[in-house]
Formats: C-alpha cells, structure tokens, sequence
C-alpha cells in the first residue's frame, strides 16, 4: 500500500490558493497543519482543508505528523525555516524565490545536505512542464529554430502587492518574483554558465521606499546573452494592465514564450504551442502541483534526481547576487 504524506503548509498568501488543490488532485497527500502570521488566514486554510491551525511556523516544521514542508512564505524566512525543518527530518516544496540573498541560499542548500533530506523547488520548467518540453525540442542541435544564443524579458507592471516585506529593499528584490523563471529556464535550456553580470536599478517612479526599475545584462561563457528588465513602474490604481514579453532568440527563429504557451517564427513559417498544465477540469491551477509533490515523493522514496530543486535555486540566486553588487558598485561583476 502506498504511504500518504502530510503535509504542513508555511504561508497562505497568494501562492497557496494552487497549492491548497493538491489535496483534492492526490490521494498521496493530506494536509496536517497550516500556519500564517495573519490568523485568518491560518483559521481560513484549515476549514478549507481539514488540517488543524499551527500556532506557529516553528510547531509547523517540528510536528511529528508532518513529512513534507510547503514553504511558501517570503523569500527573507526561507533559510531559517529550512535549517529547523530539515533537521526535524522534513522534506520540502520550497517556493521560489528561493531566498533574499546568496549566503542564505547557501544556508539552504547545506542544511538539506546535511540531514539528507530532499526538496522541489518549482520555477516556471516545472510549472509548465510540458512547454519546458516543447522548448527542448525547438532548440535542439537539428531542431526547428536551432540552439538558443540570446533572450530578452521584458515587464511593465504594477507591484505585485503593497505589503511592507514586499517594498523593502533589505527584505526583497522586486525582480526577484520574476527572475527565478526567466534565469532558470535560460540556465536549464542553454546549459550555459553566466560569466558577468550588470545591473542598475533605482526609485523613480513611485512613492514607495523601494526601487521599481530594474535592468541586468547577463553574459555567458558560451557567447550567449541574457537581457531582464523589470519595471514596477505602474500604479496599481490606474486603469491599465501590465505588459510582458520574453523572446528568445535561435539559430533559426524567435520564440515567444507566453509563460503557458508558446509562439515561434521562422523562414518557413510559424508554430504555436499551449500548456496542458495552466487548466484542470476548468480551474486555473498555474501548474499541476500535485505533479510536483509527487515527484517529491519519488525523490523520498526511490532517490530519483528532483529538477528543479536547491541547486538549480543556487545557480540564479548567484545571477541575483551578482546583479545587486553590480548595482551598488555601477561595475560589471565577473561570475
């Protein structure tokens, strides 16, 4: 008979509402416990799930009746809460970002070494699996477009929310919600390494202590080039939506990545692609997430290599790292 996993959920914020449905997609899964700094939301999160209402984070990662660890709370709590919980034993899906700074993540990655216990890390290729897929066969020595030698993303928007962690340069770094996406999908499709990293950002456009534009340059040791630009510049009042592209460019063509779809144009034509894992029977999921417990879950059991997981968050923290020194410096930081 196959073992259910409980599991206990750190954070019920905007994340959580895709999270919540692996418990009705997964008879491997049933939630024990959540917990929120915001009561309601804790209180809220529990009816909604049957499991019982943590009095705090720390009683969520030690619980003798947890297995798995849904961290979903800001990037700044993550190596704190991961180096409890792993050495309680507990496995983790660990939501990007995978932390505020370089020296956490590597905080993270060693305490989950350390106690050998396993963690997903699910970035956009593991969100949108199958349009990863699709990606790989497009750039692909003899495929359509040919391999990839250059991308650019590019977002005009509104931040994502007005919470105080949020426009809090010692607490976040706004293309930090976006950037884990782009560089992991980059780093996994290329296999490239970055070799020097610019950077500038500043406050320029709204009342708020935080900087809302963003531009960073990437080169890479293969000759590839990566541009990522991110402008919370948009007032969240005004009438208007954001705007955001990300092409990648190929030996033979361009790609528009459409985040759950895909639009991509050669000599010969043009081709479209849309994700199997933004629906389910009708409910926008952002993902089947239950795919990923419960490659979690083989990862537990039979130690099969989980991708994405700490490491990959490892390699595009280092790109964010690189991107704040060379912010503050206004030099080009060598990786």
């Amino acid at each position: 008979m196959k073992k259910t996993y409980r599991v206990g959920v750190i954070g019920c914020g905007a994340v959580w509402k895709y999270h919540r449905l692996v418990f009705e997609m997964s008879d491997r899964l049933v939630c024990a416990c959540v917990f929120d700094p915001v009561a309601e939301r804790t209180q809220e999160a529990a009816a909604l799930t049957g499991g019982r209402a943590a009095g705090s984070a720390e009683e969520v990662l030690t619980a003798a009746d947890v297995d798995i660890v849904a961290v979903l709370s800001p990037a700044f709590t993550h190596a704190d809460y991961v180096e409890t919980g792993a050495a309680a034993g507990k496995h983790f899906m660990l939501e990007k970002p995978m932390s505020a700074t370089l020296a956490e993540s590597e905080r993270i990655v060693r305490a989950i070494a350390a106690a050998g216990v396993k963690c997903f890390h699910p970035t956009l290729r593991a969100l949108a699996s199958d349009v990863f897929a699709k990606l790989q066969e497009l750039t692909a020595e003899n495929g359509p477009l040919g391999p990839v030698k250059s991308a650019f993303y590019h977002l005009v928007g509104a931040p994502l929310t007005r919470s105080p962690w949020m426009v809090d340069r010692a607490r976040c770094f706004p293309p930090a919600e976006y950037d884990p996406h782009v560089f992991d999908t980059f780093l996994e499709l290329t296999g490239d390494a970055p070799r020097a990293v610019f950077c500038h950002k500043g406050n320029y456009c709204r009342p708020f202590a935080q900087d809302d534009v963003t531009t960073m340059q990437i080169d890479f040791r293969g000759g590839r080039y990566l541009q990522f630009d991110c402008h919370w510049v948009l007032d969240p009042d005004w009438n208007c939506g954001s705007t955001q592209s990300f092409d990648i460019i190929c030996e033979r063509g361009l790609i528009r990545h459409k985040w759950f779809g895909l639009e991509w144009h050669t000599k010969d034509g043009k081709g479209e692609f849309e994700s199997a894992r933004n629906v389910v029977n009708g409910v926008r999921t952002q993902g089947n997430r239950f795919e990923h417990y419960h490659a979690l879950i083989d990862g537990i059991e039979n130690g099969t290599k989980l991708s994405p997981d700490e490491h990959d968050g490892l390699r595009y923290v280092r790109i964010q790292d690189a991107a704040l020194r060379s912010a503050e410096t206004g030099q080009r930081i060598p990786l």
